[in-house]
């Protein structure tokens, strides 16, 4: 071998093995390299879909999972909106980019936090009514992965704490959890505070903090229910705000909030007041209304007069029904 052919073949080998160690699985900085290179062919795929007449287009992914209830979302999705499966494991996934034999790649989450990621492909002809279907997805099949450092999964949205009005949130909420014995009891209590703040004359959209809020009212849900979390959370629960849909052009949207304790999420509408129960007296997540909305009945709705009692009835009904999502949490503080 000539010293020229040496050095080449030393070059060849110091790239194979700068290769290997930037995308050996297991290493830090892998996944986040591999998550950046897909990108980048997803980027191309898409300009030469563009190049030979098919226009890359929003359309929904329909399929059935052998884990009922469970989470699923696309990675680097353009909404990043995610669903929760029907007892049957049925679940129709908005708002994912199509172009000729596209591949997504679905994380579904079961309930006890597992994730597992599967990808499939897209038809090579659009559909015409928008929706492809997947075949059937066994959990078990996918890859395991971790929920918490895994690129391009966008269904939850971090949000700063308003640290600067927390002797504010501190004083309101040892004020309205004052006697309450239980953790349901609590959050109950601050729930019927904030539907008082609803005012349908606030019309201010930018939200400024969750204490001009708690002062002043809001006529937007997201508001609200941003004002609830913040006092929750400086009473220590774990919460997050749900920001649902029933998927309709125009949509109708909604924002809700859950409580972590006893093991669960519990989901509380700071905006209308209420809570949903289960059968067994327990106070439903956003889950168990999505498997059941049937316990949305117009009783709850006692605040408004009999005709709105049944119009939110109905909305909420479709809402929850859908299952999709996106939730928010706080930062770390």
């Amino acid at each position: 071998m000539t010293p020229r052919l040496k050095r080449l073949s030393a070059l060849v080998l110091c790239l194979l093995f700068l290769i290997l160690i930037l995308f050996l699985p297991g290493l830090p900085w892998a996944a986040r390299l591999r998550h950046s290179l897909r990108k980048t062919i997803v980027k191309a795929e898409m300009s030469y879909a563009r190049w030979s007449g098919h226009e890359p287009t929003l359309v929904s992914l329909a399929g059935r999972v052998n884990t009922p209830c469970g989470q699923i979302q696309a990675l680097d999705s353009r909404s990043g909106w995610a669903t929760l499966a029907d007892r049957e494991g049925r679940f129709l996934l908005p708002d994912v980019m199509w172009y000729p034999l596209a591949t997504f790649e679905l994380v579904m989450t079961t309930e006890d936090g597992k994730g597992r990621l599967v990808t499939v492909t897209a038809p090579e002809k659009l559909p015409d009514d928008g929706v492809f279907n997947v075949e059937a997805i066994r959990f078990e099949q996918g890859r395991e992965v971790d929920l918490t450092a895994l690129p391009g999964a966008n269904a939850i949205t971090r949000m700063d704490y308003d640290a600067e009005n927390a002797a504010y949130y501190k004083e309101l909420y040892d004020k309205l959890t004052a006697g309450r014995g239980s953790d349901d009891e609590r959050i109950s209590a601050i729930c019927d505070y904030v539907a008082g703040k609803l005012n349908y004359e606030e019309t201010q959209w930018e939200l400024v903090s969750p204490r001009r809020i708690l002062e002043s009212g809001s006529q937007y849900c997201g508001h609200l229910s941003e004002a609830m979390a913040t006092l929750l959370a400086i009473g220590g629960y774990e919460v997050r705000t749900v920001n649902l849909t029933d998927g309709k052009n125009p949509p109708a949207t909604h924002v809700v909030v859950e409580g972590f304790y006893g093991d669960e999420w519990h989901l509380y509408d700071p905006t209308f007041g209420v809570k949903f129960l289960k059968k067994d007296g327990g106070v439903a997540s956003h889950k168990d209304v999505r498997l059941d909305p049937s316990i949305i009945t117009e009783d709850l709705f006692v605040r408004f007069q009999p005709p709105k009692r049944s119009e939110l009835a109905a909305l909420l009904i479709g809402i929850y029904g859908t299952g999709y999502h996106h939730l928010y949490c706080f930062n770390e503080r």
